[in-house]
C-alpha cells in the first residue's frame, strides 16, 4: 500500500514539474482611430492560419547537422506593425512589414520587415540579445546578461555590415566603448563616445 501511495505521489509531482511547452496562441488586433485598416497584429509562430511552419535541417561548417524550425508568413499586410510571439508567449520579433522599399533611391519589391526588432533568449527563458535593424539593414545588438541588465551594446555600419564600436556595460553602467578603426583594430575609451 505504501508503494501504490508513494507511486501516485511521484506521478503527481512530476506532473505539477512539467517543462513541457505551453503553446500558447496570441491573436490581437489593433485598428487605426475611425478606421477599419489594421493597423497592429498580436500574432503567434504557431499558429497554422497565420504561419507556415518548416522543419528544416541545417549544418554550420566543423558542427553536426541539426533540425531548425522556421516561419514564414502566409499573407503579410502591407503596412503593418507586427508582435510575433513563440509558443512559450516570448516575443521574438516586432515591426512593420512593408511590401516594397526604398532606401537611397533603390526599390526592393521584395516584402520583408525592413524597420525591426528581434529578441533572443537563453534556455532559461531570459533575454539574451535584442537586434535592431533600420532601413533593411543591420543597425545594433544590445546584450543582456543574467540579471537582466545590458551588457554589451555592438553597433554595425549599415554599408559595410563591419562593427562600428562595442560599449561594454559593467552592472548595468556604461564602462568603456572600443571604437573599430578596421576589421580587428580597435581603440578604448573611458565611457561614451559620440555615434
Amino acid at each position: 500500500m505504501k508503494i501504490l501511495i508513494l507511486f501516485f505521489f511521484s506521478m503527481f509531482a512530476m506532473s505539477c514539474h512539467s517543462k513541457e511547452p505551453q503553446n500558447i496562441i496570441i491573436s490581437k488586433i489593433h485598428y487605426k482611430p475611425n478606421s477599419k485598416t489594421i493597423d497592429t497584429l498580436w500574432i503567434s509562430q504557431n499558429d497554422s492560419t497565420v504561419f507556415k511552419r518548416e522543419e528544416v535541417l541545417t549544418r554550420n561548417y566543423h558542427q553536426t547537422p541539426k533540425f531548425e524550425t522556421r516561419y514564414e508568413l502566409k499573407d503579410p499586410k502591407n503596412g503593418v506593425y507586427y508582435f510575433i510571439h513563440n509558443n512559450i508567449g516570448q516575443l521574438v520579433m516586432e515591426g512593420r512589414y512593408d511590401s516594397e522599399f526604398t532606401y537611397e533611391g533603390h526599390i526592393n519589391k521584395q516584402g520583408n520587415f525592413y524597420n525591426s526588432k528581434t529578441y533572443s533568449y537563453k534556455k532559461n527563458g531570459d533575454l539574451e540579445t535584442i537586434h535592431f535593424m533600420e532601413d533593411g539593414r543591420n543597425l545594433k545588438t544590445e546584450h543582456y546578461d543574467r540579471k537582466k541588465r545590458l551588457s554589451k551594446i555592438r553597433y554595425i555600419d549599415k554599408k559595410s555590415e563591419s562593427t562600428t564600436k562595442i560599449e561594454i556595460y559593467d552592472h548595468g553602467i556604461l564602462d568603456k566603448t572600443r571604437v573599430y578603426t578596421s576589421f580587428d583594430n580597435y581603440y578604448t575609451v573611458k565611457g561614451a563616445t559620440n555615434p
